[in-house]
């Protein structure tokens, strides 16, 4: 008798701890914050397929109206920024804001460019419009300045901001060939905080993945350890694509960095050439957009590993022919 109710009590105390180890963890678990939902691709009416306009400029004082004649014909041959855009979504605008470079280096994006965009999206009844970028010093200012972006997107009611290093999470990228997880910059992925992610990216040359344009562009919206992605850059490229949700390419080649990207700092390195140049190219397929950026610079879109691994992984079209392809002239 007295053995069995020392046993009783023994697994009472058991009984006991594991129903209180139980309810702790349950009130534990009620403190961990749930992830928001990942943004998916916005649906739109906009057609699929490219357009590139070609712009012909002889006074540069006439530049900022030709390049907004630019961008508003190519998304008008595509359907309208209202065919993507719907009244009371949040947009991000995501140039390159990544050097403290004036806009005839063409190291970062034209500011025109992404002033019209702010315009085209204001247009269509968006109701929050942030233009963003993480450079690539430590103070974005002087960037953001020296740009002209920052001007020119107050100036079309947007707002401006800096990344918060805060705001950098990990997540994990489903079916990633070489990084099965990165961090990413929460406002971008997160689908409670942005419908529709257009990507601006420029044109030009670049030391490590050959060129820079808008599939690289995410490096923009990317933390950790950028400096290491260029070990094996290609795949990474591809694989960093697969997890962001980019709606619309941008691909400002008005003026293309052709030597010493990605930095630039000579007008020498700058083509404005109308051969090469004075071109916005448009698209919802960031592959297609940046297959025909390889022809500025006289490269085969095969020739250019991310873009060739990311037509491999089903991320877009590397013949910008297939699914439609038409130019105009401003």
């Amino acid at each position: 008798m007295y053995i069995d109710n020392k046993i009783s009590r023994r697994n009472f105390l058991k009984t006991g701890i594991a129903v209180g180890a139980g309810i702790y963890g349950l009130s534990y678990l009620g403190t961990i914050k749930k992830r928001p939902a990942l943004k998916k691709h916005k649906e739109h009416g906009l057609k699929p397929g490219l357009v590139v306009a070609h712009g012909n400029i002889s006074d540069t004082a006439d530049e900022p109206a030709i390049i907004k004649e630019m961008v508003r014909r190519a998304l008008n041959a595509l359907g309208g920024m209202d065919k993507l855009v719907s009244k009371g979504n949040r947009v991000i605008i995501k140039p390159n804001i990544a050097w403290n470079q004036k806009p005839e280096f063409a190291a970062n994006t034209n500011p025109f460019v992404v002033a019209v965009l702010v315009e085209l999206c204001r247009e269509a009844g968006a109701s929050i419009i942030k233009v963003m970028d993480h450079t690539c010093s430590a103070n974005p200012e002087p960037s953001y300045e020296n740009s002209g972006i920052a001007a020119a997107a107050r100036k079309a009611d947007a707002e401006v901001v800096y990344i918060n290093k805060s705001r950098f999470n990990d997540f994990a990228i489903p079916d990633g060939k070489v990084l099965k997880s990165w961090s990413f910059y929460e406002e971008m992925v997160y689908a409670n905080e942005v419908d529709v992610l257009i990507n601006v990216p420029i044109a030009k040359q670049h030391g490590t993945s050959r060129l820079s344009m808008g599939l690289k562009n995410v490096f923009g919206m990317i933390g950790g350890d950028r400096g290491s992605l260029h070990t094996y850059i290609h795949p990474k490229i591809a694989d960093l694509n697969k997890f962001v949700k980019i709606d619309l390419t941008v691909l400002d080649a008005f003026r293309i960095l052709k030597n010493h990207g990605p930095t630039g700092g000579r007008l020498d390195d700058v083509d404005n050439s109308p051969e090469r140049a004075r071109r916005i190219i448009v698209s919802t397929d960031p592959v297609a957009a940046d297959a025909y950026g390889t022809t500025l610079f006289g490269i085969q879109p095969k020739d250019v590993g991310y873009i060739r691994e990311s037509n491999e992984h089903g991320l877009g079209e590397i013949d910008f022919r297939l699914r439609g392809f038409e130019e105009i002239h401003v």
